[in-house]
C-alpha cells in the first residue's frame, strides 16, 4: 500500500518544540518510501493524474463554446471554492485532502487557460511547450544534482568545489572538473533545434500530426548525438544507455523526495527553497505536463474534421488523447535528459563511491556535523535514523551528558553501533577527553579510536592494561597529582571505594568496613606506600601491623589484603619513580586523572575479564574514583569527561551508585551498556533504580527476556488508534472453506470506525524491532536542541561507524607500542622491581619494631 502521508501520531517528533532546522548541514538523504513506491507515485503523476486534468479541461472548454453562461457560472463555484478554502485555512479547519483539491482545480483552470491560449494562437503555440518545459528541466537538474552532490560519500572540501559545477539555467561558464556543463549551456539551442527538426521531419515525411512526438523523439536522439560527436575531444564519452536510466533517477528523485516534507534537523533540502515542498513540485510537474498536453492537443486534427473527411471519428479521439497524454512526460523526460542528462551521470559517477577505501558514510556525516556552520547542530552527536519518517535522531549534549544506559542481547552489535560510534564521533571533535574501559577486550574498538585519535592531530592516546606482554601506559592510583590535596584518611576512602570494601551501614557488614578502614588509614599513616605493591608488604606482614596497630583488625581485614596482594602483581598500577631508573619518561607519561580532566585526550582501559575475573574490575572502579575524587578539586565544565564502560554489571557496587549520581555536575559523563536489567542486582541491591534516574538516554538493542519487553511496552507511550467494525446477516449452516466474518460481508458495505489509545509499541512490535539487526529503541527523559520527542519511545536504525572488512582488518591489527609505554612481564621472568620508602614513613613507628621496620620495608 502507497502510504504517502502517514499518520503524523505515529512519529515521535514534537515538531512544536523544534527550533529552527534550516541551516543545518548533516544533509542526510531522507528515503521514507521504497524504490517501488517511488516509481509508482513518479508514474501516477507523469502519466496517471494527467490524463484526469486534461479531460476535465477541454470539457470545461467544451461547456463554455456550447454555453456561454457556463463559463460565468464555473468562474463562479471557482470563486466561491478558493474563499472557502481561505476561510478554512484561517480558522485552522484546512485538512490535507484540501491541498489535493486546491491542486486539481488550479491544475483545470490551467488547462483550460492554455487551451484557449493554444487554439488563439495557432501552431506557434508548440515554442510554448518548449520554453515551459526548458525551465522546468532546468530547475529539475539544479535541485537533483545538488541532491547527488550531498551523497554520504562526498567529503566537505569536495562539496565546496562541486559547488560550483551544479547546472543553473544561466551558464556560469566552462568548468575543467565538470566539461558536461558545456551541454547544459547550449541547452536552449539544443532543444529549439529538436523541436524545429521535429515539426520539419513531420512535414517532409507527410505525417499526421499524432506522429509528431516519435519525430521529436528521433530529432532529440539525432540531436545529441551529433553534439557529443562533434565536441568528442571536449566532452568525455558517456554511456546512452546510462544518460537515459539517470535522467529516470533524476524525474524520480524530483517527485518523490521529502514526500513527508519532515521538519527534522539535518535532513537535506533542495537548494530553492521554493521547491522543498512536495506539493509546489507536484504542482509544477504537473502543471508543465498539463500545459504541453494541452499545447499539443490544439495542434491536433479535430475530429468532427476527420469524420467529414472520411476519417474514423473514435480512432482520431483516441490518437487524439494518446498523443495529449504521452506529450508531457516524454517532453519532459527529453528535455531534462538533452539539457542535462551528461551532467547528472557525472555528477553520478564521481560521488558513487568513497575516495579512501576506510572512509564510511558515517564519518562524512560526523565531518559534516562537526564543520558545520549552525552553532546548535555542533552540539548535537549523531546516534542513528528514525525507522518511522527516516530523518536522523540527533542527541543534544544537554541530555547525553546527563549518563546514557545501553541495553542489549549478547551479540547485539552494542559496542559496534552504540559505544563504538558514539566514542569516535567525540573524539573527532577533539573538545573533550574520551575514556573507554573495556572490560571484555574488543580490538576493532581498540584501533578505531587510536586511528580517530592520531586523525585529528591532537588528541594523544593512551591505554592501560593488565596483560602479560604487552605495551602500556602507567596508571598507578597511589601516586596521583590530586593525592596531595587529599588526608591519609580521605585516600583510603577513596581506595576502599575502588576496590568495593564498602559494605554498607547495615548490622555486620558495617563492622567489616569498618576493620577494613582502621587498618587501611593505619597502615598509610606509618608508611605512606606508593603503590599497591608497597602496600602489600606492610598489610601482609602481621608482625609489622602489630607493632603499628591491634592483631585483631588485622585478621577482621583479610579480604583488603587479599585484593592488594592481586593488584600488587598488576605493574601498571604500580609504577613508581625510580622502578625504571634507566626510562624516565615512563612515569613521565603514566596517567594523571587531574591531566585527563585539564586536557582533551583519549584513555584505553584494556581490561578483559578472561585474563583475571576479579583484577580487572577492580582496576576499572580504582580508575573511576580516582578521576571521580580529582574531578571533585577542579572547577567543573572546564574540559568534560566522557567514560564508556563496556559490561557496566562487571563493576557494580555501592560505589558507584555515588559516582552515578554525582559525577554529571563534576564534568563525568557515563555511558554504560550490558545485556540485561537483571544484571544490576547486586546482593538484594537494585543499582538499576539509579541508572534509570541518572541517565537521560537510554537504549535498547535485541531485547528479548519477558521482563525487558514489557517494560520497554509501558514506558513507550501511547498512540491513537483506528479500528474497523461491521454489521454483517448471520448465516447459519457449516462450512470452513471461507472465513464467515469478512469485511466484504459487511451490510450496505459500511463499517463502524473508533479510536482508541494503545502503546506505542506492543509485544509484537518490539520483538520485530529486536529482531533487525542494526534497530534499537531509544528514549530520552526530556527535550533539548533538536531532540525533540516528548519522552516518547522511538524506533532507530543505527549506522556501522566502520565497514565489515575494517573491523576484520582491525581486529588482527598488532599490538601498538609507544616511547612512553612499557611491556609487562611475567613475575617469573621479572625481578622485584626496586622501592624506595620514603623516610618520613618511619616516624610513627614504634621504637621496638624499628629494626624489623628497616629489615622487612627495606628489603
Amino acid at each position: 500500500m502507497l502510504t504517502i502521508f502517514p499518520n503524523q501520531a505515529d512519529d515521535a517528533l514534537d515538531v512544536a518544540a523544534l527550533p529552527p532546522t534550516e541551516n543545518t548541514e548533516l544533509n542526510y538523504r531522507t528515503r521514507p518510501l521504497s524504490d517501488g513506491q517511488e516509481v509508482r507515485l513518479t508514474t501516477i503523476l507523469l502519466f496517471g493524474l494527467p490524463p484526469f486534468v486534461i479531460i476535465s479541461a477541454v470539457i470545461v472548454q467544451w461547456l463554455c463554446w456550447m454555453l456561454p453562461i457556463a463559463g460565468h457560472v464555473l468562474f463562479a463555484i471557482a470563486v466561491t471554492f478558493f474563499c472557502g478554502i481561505g476561510v478554512r485555512k484561517l480558522t485552522g479547519a484546512f485538512q490535507r485532502r484540501d491541498q489535493y483539491h486546491v491542486i486539481v482545480v488550479i491544475l483545470i483552470i490551467l488547462g483550460y487557460a492554455v487551451w484557449e491560449f493554444a487554439l488563439g494562437v495557432g501552431g506557434s503555440s508548440l515554442a510554448i511547450p518548449g520554453f515551459i518545459v526548458w525551465l522546468t528541466a532546468g530547475a529539475m537538474a539544479h535541485q537533483v544534482a545538488a541532491w547527488i552532490l550531498a551523497a554520504p560519500t562526498v567529503d566537505f572540501e569536495t562539496t565546496m568545489r562541486w559547488k560550483y559545477n551544479l547546472p543553473h539555467l544561466v551558464s556560469r561558464g566552462f568548468s575543467l572538473d565538470c566539461p558536461e556543463l558545456l551541454t547544459n549551456s547550449f541547452s536552449p539551442a539544443l532543444i529549439a533545434v529538436s523541436l524545429f527538426g521535429a515539426s520539419t521531419l513531420q512535414g517532409w515525411l507527410e505525417l499526421p500530426f499524432s506522429a509528431w512526438l516519435a519525430c521529436f523523439a528521433a530529432t532529440t536522439l539525432a540531436v545529441w548525438l551529433g553534439w557529443h560527436s562533434l565536441l568528442f575531444l571536449i566532452l568525455p564519452p558517456v554511456s546512452l544507455a546510462r544518460s537515459l536510466m539517470v535522467t529516470w533517477h533524476a524525474m524520480i528523485v524530483f517527485c518523490t523526495y521529502d514526500v513527508h516534507y519532515t521538519p527534522a534537523a539535518g535532513v537535506f533540502r533542495f537548494p530553492s527553497r521554493w521547491l522543498r515542498s512536495p506539493m509546489n513540485r507536484w504542482l509544477l510537474v504537473l502543471g508543465t505536463v498539463v500545459t504541453v498536453g494541452c499545447c499539443i492537443g490544439s495542434n491536433c486534427p479535430h475530429p468532427l474534421v476527420v469524420m467529414h473527411s472520411g476519417g474514423s471519428y473514435v480512432l482520431q479521439v483516441c490518437g487524439n488523447m494518446l498523443v495529449m497524454f504521452l506529450a508531457g512526460p516524454l517532453i519532459l523526460f527529453a528535455t531534462l535528459w538533452l539539457s542535462a542528462g551528461t551532467v547528472l551521470a557525472r555528477f553520478e559517477k564521481e560521488f558513487a563511491h568513497h575516495r579512501n577505501e576506510e572512509t564510511t558514510d558515517w564519518d562524512i556525516y560526523v565531518d559534516r556535523m562537526i564543520n558545520s556552520n549552525d552553532p546548535l547542530e555542533r552540539e548535537h552527536l549523531l546516534i542513528g535514523t528514525a525507522e518511522q519518517g527516516d530523518y536522523p535522531v540527533l542527541v543534544h549534549s544537554e541530555i547525553f551528558d546527563q549518563h546514557t544506559h545501553i541495553l542489549g542481547d549478547s551479540g547485539a552489535s552494542k559496542t559496534a553501533l552504540a559505544i563504538g560510534p558514539q566514542a569516535t564521533q567525540l573524539i573527532a571533535r577533539a573538545d573533550s577527553s574520551v575514556v573507554i574501559i573495556d572490560l571484555k577486550g574488543d580490538k576493532a574498538l581498540f584501533e578505531s579510536c587510536r586511528r580517530e585519535a592520531a586523525r585529528t592531530g591532537k588528541m594523544r592516546f593512551r591505554w592501560i592494561t593488565n596483560e602479560i606482554g604487552r605495551s602500556t601506559f602507567g596508571f598507578n592510583p597511589l601516586h596521583q597529582s590530586h593525592n596531595s590535596k587529599l588526608t591519609v584518611e580521605q585516600l583510603s576512602q577513596e581506595l576502599l571505594q575502588g576496590l568495593s570494601l564498602d559494605y554498607g551501614i547495615q548490622y555486620g557488614a558495617g563492622y567489616f568496613t569498618a576493620m577494613n578502614e582502621i587498618v587501611m588509614n593505619t597502615v598509610m599513616h606509618e608508611t605512606g606506600a606508593r603503590s599497591f605493591t608497597e602496600l602489600n608488604k606492610f598489610l601482609g606482614d602481621r608482625n609489622f601491623y602489630k607493632g603499628i596497630g591491634h592483631e585483631e583488625d588485622w585478621k577482621q581485614a583479610r579480604h583488603l589484603s587479599a585484593l592488594v596482594q592481586r593488584l600488587a602483581s598488576c605493574q601498571a598500577i604500580n609504577l613508581v619513580p625510580g622502578m625504571y631508573p634507566d626510562e624516565p619518561l615512563l612515569h613521565q607519561n603514566a596517567v594523571d586523572c587531574s591531566d585527563v580532566l585539564d586536557k582533551p585526550q583519549v584513555i584505553y582501559l584494556w581490561l578483559r575479564s578472561s585474563t583475571e575475573p576479579t583484577n580487572a574490575p577492580a582496576i576499572a572502579r580504582l580508575f573511576l574514583w580516582a578521576m571521580f575524587c580529582a574531578a571533585g578539586q577542579r572547577p567543573p565544565d572546564q574540559n568534560r569527561v566522557y567514560f564508556f564502560i563496556d559490561e557496566l554489571q562487571q563493576i557494580v557496587s555501592d560505589g558507584i551508585k555515588l559516582i552515578f549520581e554525582h559525577f554529571r555536575d563534576m564534568g563525568g559523563t557515563i555511558i554504560g551498556a550490558h545485556q540485561t536489567a537483571g544484571q544490576l542486582m547486586r546482593s538484594g541491591s537494585d543499582f538499576g533504580e539509579t541508572v534509570d534516574s541518572c541517565t537521560a538516554m537510554k537504549q535498547v538493542f535485541r531485547a528479548s527476556d519477558l521482563k525487558s519487553l514489557e517494560r520497554l511496552q509501558k514506558l513507550s507511550g501511547t498512540k491513537r488508534e483506528i479500528k474497523a467494525t461491521w454489521h454483517q446477516p448471520h448465516e447459519r449452516g457449516g462450512g470452513d472453506v471461507l472465513s464467515r466474518y469478512e469485511t466484504f460481508l459487511a451490510e450496505d458495505g459500511l463499517v463502524r470506525v473508533t479510536e482508541g489509545e494503545r502503546a506505542r509499541f506492543d509485544l509484537n512490535d518490539l520483538q520485530a524491532i529486536s529482531s533487525r539487526r542494526q534497530s534499537s529503541l531509544v528514549r530520552f527523559t526530556f527535550g533539548s536542541g533538536f531532540t525533540q520527542f516528548g519522552g516518547k519511545t522511538i524506533a532507530v536504525k543505527s549506522q556501522f561507524h566502520i565497514s565489515f572488512d575494517q573491523y576484520n582488518k582491525r581486529r588482527k591489527m598488532p599490538w601498538p607500542s609507544d616511547p612512553g609505554a612499557f611491556v609487562s612481564e611475567a613475575p617469573s621472568k621479572c625481578g622485584e622491581p626496586k622501592i624506595e620508602v620514603a623516610e618520613p614513613a618511619l616516624g610513627k613507628a614504634k621504637e621496638d619494631f624499628t629494626a624489623e621496620f628497616e629489615k622487612r620495608g627495606r628489603a
